[in-house]
């Protein structure tokens, strides 16, 4: 199935699509009803968007689907949602069992006043994992996903036996000069610049339905979110990385320094997409697939 096809069969079916506004204020809520999927093969365990509720209040909406070991949890980045790793839960789920969710203040989970850390959105993955049983598990966090799925590997190693970065770095404390960014989405035409920002992370190789469905999707992200979590990455991921004693693959869109890595995490692996952009999981699936299908492997 093509990328286009198979990112529009996961669309959300809203009979309201105005009433919720692109970049809103942010504000304690939930989204509306949970999106509909295609059933689930015959013998397969499928969940639609059950709900769990953090300690803290936040609600968050996940999926678990497929049966098979180790299972896969997918953490989706800045302002995305579970159904931007479509095309790799569908394909893990075939023989594996898979956890995706919506980040607190992503996609239809609630959106909290606080909380939009690595290590928060790393402790409210780990009870929903607990909560369906799920460990030992390759997780797979794609760009400001990543240091959740790092710290999860470091807070709660028994629910992850290994880790896949999808275009992200590793990074110290204070490296990340994110305070342009910040003072455009605090601005006048803070919606407008998001957009902006968020169209330039598709090549132009990719298929415009994919990337404009994207950009959409991330739009409606209230920019109180999309700000606090830019906030959230200033820590870095090299702390979490070193700490970890996990197997480690990072996936790139561009060449990155494996041997300067390599002497920060010691047995990192490396794997290079061909024509993407920052979404190589939607633009490129196959070939991230196949990466994180072997990768998977070996640990």
């Amino acid at each position: 199935m093509a990328a286009a096809q198979l990112f529009r069969s996961f669309r959300v079916n809203r009979e309201t699509p105005a009433a919720r506004e692109p970049n809103a204020p942010m504000r304690s809520r939930s989204r509306a009803d949970p999106p509909r999927y295609a059933p689930a093969q015959s013998g397969r365990r499928y969940s639609l968007m059950p709900t769990f509720t953090t300690e803290d209040g936040a609600r968050i909406h996940y999926t678990v689907r497929g049966s098979g070991d180790p299972p896969y949890v997918f953490i989706h980045g800045w302002c995305s949602n579970l159904r931007h790793f479509a095309p790799q839960a569908k394909h893990f789920a075939r023989t594996h069992r898979v956890l995706s969710m919506d980040r607190r203040g992503h996609g239809r989970s609630s959106v909290p006043a606080d909380g939009y850390t690595p290590a928060q959105h790393a402790d409210d993955i780990a009870a929903i994992a607990r909560q369906e049983g799920i460990d030992g598990a390759v997780v797979v966090g794609h760009a400001a996903g990543c240091p959740a799925a790092l710290e999860l590997a470091r807070r709660h190693p028994s629910v992850a036996r290994a880790v896949v970065m999808i275009d992200h770095g590793i990074y110290p404390r204070g490296a990340l000069d994110l305070g342009p960014l910040v003072a455009r989405l605090e601005g006048a035409n803070g919606g407008r610049e998001f957009r902006k920002n968020y169209e330039s992370y598709f090549s132009s190789l990719a298929e415009p339905a994919v990337a404009q469905t994207a950009v959409d999707e991330a739009a409606r992200t209230p920019l109180a979110v999309a700000v606090a979590e830019l906030r959230g990455l200033a820590p870095g991921t090299q702390a979490a990385a070193k700490a970890m004693k996990q197997p480690l693959l990072m996936i790139s869109a561009n060449p990155v320094d494996h041997d300067g890595l390599r002497k920060v995490v010691k047995g990192i692996q490396f794997g290079t997409v061909v024509g993407s952009g920052h979404f190589p999981q939607l633009e490129v699936p196959d070939q991230v697939n196949a990466m994180i299908g072997r990768f998977a492997s070996t640990v």
